[in-house]
C-alpha cells in the first residue's frame, strides 16, 4: 500500500510544480513538461524514502533534483525551451518547509528565558537548521549539475541567430 502513497505524493508534487509554473508565467506549451518533471521528482524522492529503500532525506532530495535537472534539460532542449523554465518550478515542491519552520520556531523559543529544556531546544534548532541547509544544497547541486555537464545556455538562441 505504501507504493500508492508514493504515487499520490508524486501527483501532489506535480500539481504544486504546475502551480509554480503558472505563477512564474511559464509558456502554456511547457506546462505539461513541468507537470511531468514534477511528478518524476516526487516519485524519486518519496520512493527513496520508503522504509524498504531507507535513503536519507538529503540523499533522496538530491537524486530527485538531479532527476528533475536531467529531465528538464532533455525536455527543454527537445522542445526549444530554456531548461531552467522547466526545472525551477518542478524543484520548488522539494524545498524543506518543515525543517525550516521548526528551525525558526526553535530560534523564537531560544529568545525566551533559559530553562531546563534550553539545551534540548538548542540541539533541535541546530539540527533543523542544518537539515534545511543540506537539503537546499542538495537541491541546488541537483539542478545545476546537469546544466554544467551539458554546458547548455539556451538552444533556441542558435535558431534565432540563423534567421537574422
Amino acid at each position: 500500500m505504501e507504493i500508492w502513497d508514493v504515487f499520490f505524493k508524486g501527483f501532489w508534487c506535480s500539481l504544486a510544480a504546475l502551480g509554480f509554473g503558472i505563477l512564474f508565467n511559464a509558456p502554456k506549451k511547457s506546462l505539461w513538461m513541468i507537470l511531468l518533471v514534477g511528478f518524476l521528482g516526487g516519485l524519486v524522492k518519496f520512493g527513496l524514502l520508503l522504509p524498504e529503500v531507507g535513503a536519507s532525506i538529503v540523499f533522496s532530495t538530491f537524486l530527485a533534483s538531479l532527476t528533475i535537472g536531467f529531465t528538464g534539460v532533455i525536455l527543454g532542449n527537445w522542445r526549444r525551451f530554456i531548461p531552467m523554465m522547466i526545472t525551477i518550478p518542478s524543484v520548488i515542491p522539494l524545498v524543506p518547509g518543515v525543517f525550516a519552520y521548526k528551525a525558526m520556531l526553535g530560534l523564537m523559543e531560544l529568545s525566551r528565558t533559559p530553562d531546563e529544556d534550553y539545551s534540548q531546544i538548542v540541539n533541535q534548532t541546530i539540527y533543523n537548521g542544518t537539515m534545511t541547509l543540506f537539503i537546499l544544497l542538495a537541491i541546488t547541486l541537483g539542478v545545476t549539475i546537469p546544466l554544467v555537464i551539458f554546458r547548455l545556455e539556451y538552444t533556441g538562441k542558435a535558431k534565432s541567430a540563423r534567421r537574422g
